[in-house]
C-alpha cells in the first residue's frame, strides 16, 4: 500500500502487470525462505533442548538431525506462504489505477476502506488463534501444578534407585535372595551416609516392569460366600523399603526379619485392594487374617497389613488392588520366581549425601555383587516423579514455545498494522488537532481501533478455545477443558498484551505536530 506511488511509476513507465506481480512474490519468497532458515534453526534447538522426554514419551524414535522429508515440506511451505501472502496485496497493486496514485496525495487515496478492513480481520483472526494455542498451554501448565500436589502416599526425598540388569542365566537354579540380593543389600547398607537401603520388583512410578496376577479366595471370606478369583497388582520387597519410602500402615504391619521361607508366607496389600474385597467395606482392617493363595505351592498366604495408596503407573491414575509379597519368601520353588527375581529388580536407597557422590559408590557396589550389574540405570526419585509427567510435561513445553510465537506474532501484528495506518492518517490527524482536538482524543481514536479488534479477536478465539478443549483433554488432570480462570487469565493476558502494543503507535498519534503534519506531503 505505501508503494502504490512507485507502482503506479512503474506502469506509467512501460511494466506490464504481470512483471510488477513477479516483482512482489519475488519479494515474498525472499521475506518466507529467511523466515523459513529462521524458523528451521528454532526448530532444531527446540528439539534439542527436548530430545530427553521425546525420546522416552514418544512412541517413535525422533531423530535431532534433519531428515530431508521435514526439510521438503518445509520448503513446500515456505513456497505455498510466500504465494499465499504475496499473491492478494501484488495483484491488488498491479491492478490499481495509475492516475489517482500520480496525483499529489495519492498515497492517502489509495488506502481504501474495504482494504483496511481486509487487514483488520486478518490481525483479528490472528488474535483468535493465539488465544487458541495459549489456552491450550494454561490448561496444561494447570494440569502440571495439579500433578505436582497431587498426594503420592510416599516420599521422594535423598532417595537413589538403581534398576537392576539382573544376570538371570548366572543363578540358574540358585536362590537368588541368598546369592544375591542379601549380600547386595548389606555392602549397600555399610556406604557412608546410607539411612537405609531396599529392594522392590518396581519403585513406584517406575514403568519398567508390571505383573498382574489372578488368586484364588477362600469361599468362606469372599463377599458372596462363593469361591472368587483377586485380580491385583503383584509386587515384591523387602522389610527395609518402608523406612527408605516411608510407606503409611493404615492396619497392621509391614514385613519385618521374621518373615522367612519357613514361616507362615504373608502378603501386605493396599487400601484399594482392602476396600474391593474386604468384608467390611467399613473396617479396612477385617482384610487382615485373610487366606490367599501363596506363590508356593501347598501353601496359603496370610495378610497381615494394609498399605495406603501410593500411585503406581502414573500420578494422574487412580491406584488399583495391589498386593506385596516378601522376596525372602519367594523361593525358587514358587511358580514365578523367575519372573519376579530374574527379569525385574530395583534397589532404593535413602541417603543424605549428594547423588553425583553416592551413585558412583553405588555402582562400585554393584559391580562388586556381579559386574553385569554396573551398567544398571541409575536416578533419584524425585526424577522418577518428574518423568512420569512426561506427556503432560512435553505437551505443556511444546506449546509454550507454539503459544509464546502466537503471541509475538499477535503484538507485532497489531503493531504493525496500528503504526502503518497512523502513518497514513498523518494529515488527518494535523487536521483534527488544528480544528480543536485534543492530544487525549487521537489517543483514545487509535486505542478504540486496536480495543475493536482486541475484542472481537479475543471474542472468536474463546469460542475456538472452548470448541479445540477436546483436543488437550486426554492430557488434562484437575482441570476441565472449559476452565473459566484459566480462559480469563489468558484473554486477560492477550489483551494488556495488545494494549500496550497499540500504545506506542497511539502515542506518536497524539505527539503529532499539526504544522508538520499539513505540511507532510
Amino acid at each position: 500500500m505505501v508503494r502504490q506511488r512507485e507502482v503506479a511509476v512503474r506502469g506509467a513507465l512501460g511494466a506490464g502487470r504481470w512483471r510488477i506481480m513477479q516483482q512482489f512474490m519475488a519479494e515474498g519468497l525472499l521475506l518466507s525462505s529467511c523466515g523459513a532458515v529462521i524458523g528451521l534453526g528454532l526448530a532444531l534447538l527446540a528439539v534439542k533442548l527436548f530430545a530427553g522426554a521425546m525420546k522416552h514419551h514418544l512412541p517413535f524414535p525422533v531423530a535431532t538431525a534433519p531428515d530431508w522429508r521435514i526439510v521438503a515440506a518445509l520448503l513446500s511451505l515456505t513456497v505455498v506462504s510466500a504465494i499465499v501472502s504475496s499473491i492478494w496485496p501484488a495483484w491488488m497493486s498491479a491492478h490499481a489505477p495509475i492516475e489517482p496514485a500520480l496525483k499529489q496525495g495519492g498515497l492517502q487515496a489509495g488506502s481504501a476502506r474495504g482494504q483496511n478492513r481486509m487487514r483488520s480481520v486478518l490481525v483479528m483472526v490472528e488474535i483468535a488463534l493465539s488465544l487458541t494455542l495459549l489456552v491450550g498451554c494454561g490448561l496444561l501448565l494447570r494440569t502440571l501444578y495439579a500433578l505436582r500436589h497431587v498426594p503420592l502416599g510416599f516420599r521422594t526425598d535423598h532417595i537413589i534407585v538403581a534398576n537392576l540388569q539382573i544376570p538371570g542365566y548366572k543363578f540358574a537354579g540358585q536362590n537368588m535372595t541368598n546369592n544375591l540380593y542379601v549380600p547386595l543389600l548389606e555392602r549397600a547398607r555399610h556406604l557412608p551416609g546410607v539411612q537405609a537401603a531396599g529392594l522392590m520388583t518396581e519403585v513406584p512410578l517406575g514403568g519398567t516392569f508390571n505383573i498382574h496376577l489372578e488368586l484364588k479366595m477362600d469361599a468362606s471370606q469372599a463377599k458372596d460366600g462363593k469361591s472368587s478369583k483377586v485380580v491385583s497388582l503383584l509386587k515384591a520387597a523387602t522389610p527395609e523399603l518402608q523406612q527408605v519410602f516411608g510407606f503409611k500402615m493404615l492396619a497392621g504391619r509391614f514385613f519385618n526379619q521374621q518373615d522367612t521361607p519357613s514361616s507362615q508366607p504373608v502378603f501386605v496389600v493396599n487400601r484399594t485392594f482392602a476396600r474391593e474385597y474386604s468384608p467390611d467395606q467399613q473396617d479396612l482392617s477385617k482384610v487382615i487374617g485373610m487366606k490367599l493363595w501363596h506363590l508356593t505351592p501347598d501353601k496359603d498366604a496370610e495378610i497381615v497389613g494394609v498399605l495406603d495408596d501410593m500411585r503406581q503407573s502414573a500420578v494422574a491414575e487412580p491406584s488399583v488392588p495391589e498386593i506385596e509379597a516378601s522376596i525372602s519368601q519367594i523361593t525358587p520353588e514358587s511358580g514365578i520366581y523367575k519372573t519376579m527375581e530374574g527379569i525385574a529388580m530395583d534397589i532404593a536407597v535413602r541417603t543424605d549425601r549428594d547423588p553425583k557422590v553416592m551413585i558412583p559408590e553405588l555402582r562400585e557396589v554393584l559391580r562388586q555383587a556381579d559386574p553385569a550389574l554396573a551398567g544398571s540405570n541409575f536416578t533419584t526419585m524425585d526424577q522418577v516423579v518428574e518423568d512420569s509427567f512426561g506427556s503432560q510435561r512435553l505437551a505443556a513445553h511444546l506449546l509454550e514455545i507454539f503459544g509464546g510465537s502466537a503471541l509475538l506474532l499477535c503484538v507485532t501484528g497489531l503493531y504493525g498494522l496500528l503504526a502503518y495506518v497512523v502513518s497514513q492518517r498523518t494529515r488527518e490527524l494535523g487536521v483534527r488537532l488544528a480544528l480543536g482536538a485534543r492530544r487525549g482524543d487521537l489517543l483514545w481514536l487509535v486505542m478504540r481501533q486496536a480495543s475493536v479488534m482486541l475484542v472481537c479477536g479475543v471474542v472468536i478465539g474463546l469460542g475456538l478455545a472452548v470448541a479445540s478443549g477436546r483436543v488437550v483433554r486426554s492430557y488434562l488432570y484437575g482441570v476441565s477443558a472449559r476452565d473459566g480462570w484459566t480462559l480469563g487469565l489468558v484473554a486477560l493476558v492477550l489483551m494488556v498484551a495488545g494494549l500496550l502494543a497499540a500504545y506506542l503507535p497511539a502515542r506518536r498519534a497524539a505527539l503529532v505536530d499539526p504544522m508538520e503534519a499539513l505540511r507532510a506531503e
